[in-house]
């Protein structure tokens, strides 16, 4: 199975830092990743199902945008890292 890495305040909506979920796409393991968990959906994704706009989804380093965005393919060995939006720091 694809194992899910989560980064910043998704670790704590998820109670994990890393999964090994089902899914042959990015779509698939996300929704299986948010099943249950409505303050995890509500992170990662806006209304109609598309991924918030700062929120970023790298397969095997690689930004998933680059690919096929949700419907990129996933292999049962691939790693999916999800980075939520990140501010900070001053000048």
């Amino acid at each position: 199975m694809p194992l899910v890495k989560l980064f910043g305040n998704l670790r704590q909506h998820a109670g994990a830092k890393h999964l090994d979920l089902p899914g042959t796409t990015v779509r698939e393991a996300l929704e299986t990743l948010c099943t249950d968990n409505d303050a995890l959906r509500d992170a990662i994704f806006q209304a109609g199902g598309l991924l918030r706009p700062h929120v970023r989804v790298v397969v095997n380093g690689r930004d998933s945008e680059l690919e096929q965005g949700l419907d990129t393919i996933l292999d049962q060995t691939d790693e999916i890292a999800i980075f939520p939006p990140i501010a900070g720091g001053t000048r």
